[in-house]
């Protein structure tokens, strides 16, 4: 990394505390619902820390990864038993925490508990574009096969609960556990087809599409990890860090976000979004949930089908 992208790096915090209060002065009002908005606040996510902090939150769910895995296979106990040692050592990480740097080559693996992190790419002008979020249940995975430096950044957007996993231990329960392995394996399909989905969403799609899509996958991702119950879910995330993800201004997003309001699409109290009319939602971004439920059948035989034989 050069040292110019390394000086931008360290600049995350300050210039993400300089945006987020840019977007706050120049965004005109918006209608308020309960006792705050999303503009009201510097960062939700700092506030969310504090309630953790102080003992006024209910633990995450430490059954999110094992979860989303079953979607794709049928876990068996002992890969239960693993999945939960991954998630016994979690450490807190304040919002806008830089985890891994662009060109850095990682060591462990990192699962995250509770909390949004996300995948971005830096421009030397400080500039950032999001292309990947990372919620409670979803990995990082290191390559396995090559110590291979990072082509992008990995940072938290929230107050986060995170497990580091180191490599050996990573890669020793993937050996040890094919089914775990295979599950993984259509995780990565999924993400990939995920990310084909973005660049169409940021291509072809207008602010109001662009923002609706989001919120649909947001729904469909949380209610995976047993975090989206009804039609709301948590959303404790700011409108720089919205604008960042869909190629935005935050005066762009604060504007969507109003529409979606009074089309009564959406409702956004304090750090929860209500989908009012998810049907209405679904057909102004055209969303097809189908990338997020992939339907591949292995062409080769192996070590779970092993077993099951």
């Amino acid at each position: 990394m050069s040292q110019e992208m390394r000086s931008c790096m360290a600049e995350y915090p300050k210039q993400m505390r300089q945006k987020r209060s840019n977007c706050l002065m120049t965004s005109p009002p918006v209608s308020r619902f309960g006792r705050e908005s999303l503009d009201d606040v510097e960062t939700v996510a700092s506030q969310a820390f504090e309630l953790v902090q102080s003992g006024r939150t209910e633990p995450p769910p430490r059954d999110s990864l094992a979860r989303k895995l079953a979607t794709y296979v049928d876990l068996t106990h002992r890969d239960l038993l693993d999945l939960e040692e991954w998630t016994a050592n979690g450490r807190r990480y304040t919002a806008q925490t830089p985890l891994l740097h662009q060109s850095d080559v990682p060591e462990s693996a990192i699962l995250v508990l509770d909390g949004f992190a996300c995948r971005y790419k830096f421009l030397t002008n400080g500039r950032r574009q999001i292309t990947a979020y990372l919620l409670p249940g979803d990995l990082f995975e290191p390559d396995l096969d090559f110590r291979l430096p990072l082509d992008c950044a990995i940072g938290t957007l929230t107050a986060c609960q995170l497990a580091f996993i180191p490599r050996a231990d990573y890669e020793s329960v993937i050996r040890r556990r094919p089914r775990i392995a295979r599950a993984l394996q259509m995780v990565r399909l999924t993400e990939s087809a995920t990310l084909r989905e973005w660049i169409t969403n940021l291509g072809s799609r207008s602010g109001p599409e662009r923002l609706a899509h989001f919120l649909c996958e947001m729904l469909l991702r949380l209610r995976t990890a047993g975090l989206a119950p009804g039609n709301q879910y948590s959303f404790p995330i700011t409108q720089a860090d919205l604008a960042d993800t869909l190629g935005m201004s935050c005066v762009h997003v604060n504007r969507v976000l109003q529409k979606l309001r009074r089309d009564g699409l959406i409702e956004l109290s304090g750090r929860r979004l209500t989908i009012l009319k998810p049907e209405g939602l679904r057909v102004l971004a055209e969303y097809d949930a189908s990338y997020l439920e992939l339907a591949a059948v292995p062409l080769r035989p192996s070590a779970i089908d092993e077993l099951i034989a």
